[in-house]
């Protein structure tokens, strides 16, 4: 019986260091890009949610016949039969209560302002039509 010899190719630690530091660097770039994506659909979602919220508040004081409110604050945005919470990135810039008549207007000129990441989302209420305007700085 022969033994044979068997050659082992290893890579070196300096080796095996660039290939760890480049799989690290990667996996940084990717999951930070990802938390970015991930910020701002949460934000869009909540800009949806939110003008569906007002839709929904101006409808029910028309349907209903009677006044409703909607009650803007630090940590939630609601009306009498729901509530929507902030996103962690989305900050109110004044708590607020809009008065919606029983024909759906507003009674107010406010103006409800929303602090993101790298924007200000501001959203002109038109007095009387229940209708706004939104601005994105």
């Amino acid at each position: 019986m022969v033994l044979r010899k068997f050659q082992v190719k290893a890579f070196t630690v300096l080796e095996s260091l660039i290939v760890l530091s480049v799989v690290a660097f990667m996996t940084l770039v990717f999951s930070t890009s990802f938390n970015n994506i991930f910020r701002q659909v949460e934000e869009t979602i909540f800009f949806i949610s939110f003008e569906h919220l007002y839709r929904d508040t101006q409808k029910l004081s028309a349907f209903g016949q009677k006044k409703q409110t909607l009650t803007i604050s630090h940590n939630y945005l609601e009306n009498t039969y729901e509530r929507l919470y902030l996103p962690k990135t989305v900050k109110v810039v004044k708590s607020d209560t809009l008065a919606f008549d029983a024909n759906g207007g507003n009674s107010s000129l406010a103006k409800i302002q929303f602090e993101c990441y790298r924007k200000t989302v501001t959203y002109q209420l038109y007095m009387g039509s229940g209708n706004y305007r939104k601005k994105e700085n």
